[in-house]
């Protein structure tokens, strides 16, 4: 029993372990005093945009996508899943500003990802471009009289071409 209380009085000793706390504590306070009346905040905007203009804010959008990357950095040092403390002592994530000292190469996997994810959405775009001028110079190349070229062959013709009404 004695040995459990020197470890608790060793471990309250330590000068990381009263930093840890103190930081801990005022990321809380600014999560509940700060980013949560922000969120509804911008929760609401964005509704009013959605309700009067018929389509989202897209800088709202933005600013929201990196204060959820924010809010995941802070509720990750709360819960003691990562040691590495959020903005303004590391960088504000989403910034382009790459942090040399981060131990967690999981960010630059997901950047990698999405940037891969959003060169294979333009290249579907382009190719759906492609697509319709291909099918517009179809239609363009199609005579009035019958919608065929000369060289095209001729419409199935007698009963089985009629359509049955």
């Amino acid at each position: 029993m004695s040995e459990q209380i020197e470890d608790l009085v060793e471990n309250l000793k330590r000068p990381s372990l009263w930093r840890r706390v103190f930081f801990t504590l005022g990321f809380a306070l600014l999560f509940n005093i700060i980013l949560v009346p922000l969120v509804l905040l911008m929760v609401l905007v964005q509704v009013a945009f959605a309700v009067f203009a018929g389509e989202k804010n897209s800088n709202l959008s933005e600013l929201s996508e990196k204060l959820v990357a924010y809010i995941v950095e802070v509720l990750g040092f709360l819960l003691f899943t990562t040691e590495r403390r959020p903005f303004p002592f590391n960088d504000f994530p989403g910034s382009g500003i790459s942090d040399a000292g981060s131990n967690d190469g999981k960010e630059a996997e997901r950047t990698e990802t999405a940037e891969r994810s959003e060169t294979a959405g333009r290249t579907e775009t382009a190719a759906q471009a492609e697509t319709a001028e291909h099918i517009s110079q179809l239609d363009e190349s199609k005579d009035p009289d019958g919608g065929l070229d000369e060289d095209s062959p001729a419409p199935p013709r007698g009963p089985s071409a009629t359509p049955q009404g």
